[in-house]
């Protein structure tokens, strides 16, 4: 038995409880999955990758992502940042929309 400590809370846990062995995940399912859908061979990382850009494209910004992702908004803007097209021209829209709300009174400048 593995001496080290395993959460119970597990997302995907082994069949017998505790970690999954990812090399036989991977020929056991991740392959064989691949195979069946008709896609080339790639790392299950890859996932990841695919989850970030299509998240940042569909407006999540770093900071939401990165919470998303467990990891840090640098690590998301230095991977992934020349994906977040356009992000300047949301953010001054953003910025626009605002201050036209509280010139009609809408939010006021403490908010």
């Amino acid at each position: 038995m593995c001496s080290r400590l395993v959460r119970e809370d597990a997302l995907l846990p082994a069949p017998r409880g505790g970690y999954l062995d990812i090399n036989n995940w991977r020929r056991r399912e991740w392959s064989p999955a691949l195979s069946a859908a008709g896609l080339p061979a790639r790392r299950i990382y890859d996932l990841r990758h695919t989850y970030a850009s299509f998240a940042l494209d569909a407006g999540l910004s770093i900071f939401e992502l990165a919470r998303f992702m467990g990891t840090s908004v640098r690590v998301i803007d230095r991977t992934y940042g020349h994906l977040v097209r356009g992000s300047e021209d949301r953010a001054r829209a953003k910025l626009e929309a605002r201050a036209v709300r509280e010139s009609e009174g809408v939010v006021s400048a403490e908010n």
